[in-house]
């Protein structure tokens, strides 16, 4: 045979070889894709959230500056957004914060890139590192919302409990130089197991699904956190209120596919 035969049939097979390898990574793509799922994305609010610090802080005579929304909190807490709190010194008259009294950080997880799957409830983290003063967590004073606004009232899950839910609940208290980490929902998220006798969670507080259903402006739910901050020491010292709005806009994340031009392909 010609050397030019042989070297037009050894192309041939060459091409036919690396259409074969190319079919078959084109097929392994379109079997990954397969398993890829879409994501959600609970996105806080931080504006919301600043506005509502600084107004209540000046209303009750403290400098604005005192509170502050971050984008990361420092450990043992997340490196997510969530707000940070320098409490006023412990003389009544005084404006400024003392620098030896430490921070008071609050936040409310999850936050960012997540499953698409329902929320069972919401994790409120406070960080106390404050040597005077003493953070308590109300929970009925703290509120639920979600699309229409309308008020749902706060359980702090607790496994196991046999509670009334109509009963009031004790305030969660963290003293200096502790960490809260407890699990939120709502009053109506819960039912009596017939068998146990005890309380379970029952539907989800947050379902993404159902709000990636609904136009943008209302795909929002928000928890409103009620603390009273009190120095531990002192006569006549004023407790410091506040009421934090934690609020989440919800968004679809597509799932995207690991050849980003395999849409370039022939089909």
């Amino acid at each position: 045979m010609p050397i030019r035969g042989v070297m037009g049939l050894d192309i041939v097979l060459l091409t036919i070889y690396f259409i074969c390898i190319g079919y078959l990574v084109y097929q392994m793509v379109l079997a990954v894709e397969a398993d890829l799922e879409d994501r959600v994305a609970f996105i806080p609010d931080p504006d919301s959230l600043g506005r509502a610090l600084a107004d209540q802080l000046t209303r009750q005579g403290l400098s604005a500056d005192l509170g502050q929304v971050e984008t990361a909190l420092p450990p043992p807490l997340k490196p997510q957004m969530g707000m940070t709190l320098t409490p006023p010194a412990r003389r009544p008259e005084a404006r400024l914060p003392s620098e030896a009294d430490g921070l008071i950080a609050v936040q409310v997880l999850p936050q960012g890139p997540q499953p698409l799957k329902p929320l069972l409830g919401l994790t409120v983290q406070v960080l106390n590192q404050t040597q005077a003063f003493q953070v308590a967590v109300d929970w009925d004073r703290s509120s639920f919302t979600q699309m229409n606004n309308q008020a749902r009232r706060v359980i702090r899950h607790t496994p196991g409990t046999r509670m009334d839910l109509g009963l009031p609940q004790v305030v969660s208290v963290v003293n200096p130089n502790q960490l809260l980490s407890a699990v939120a929902t709502s009053e109506d998220c819960f039912s009596l197991n017939p068998d146990t006798q005890l309380l379970q969670v029952a539907m989800p507080l947050v379902d993404p699904n159902r709000l990636l259903s609904v136009p943008p402006p209302v795909r929002v739910y928000a928890l409103d956190l009620a603390l009273t901050i009190t120095p531990v020491i002192g006569r006549g010292a004023r407790p410091l209120v506040l009421l934090l709005p934690f609020r989440f806009q919800v968004e679809r994340l597509v799932a995207q596919s690991p050849v980003p031009y395999r849409q370039w392909w022939p089909k």
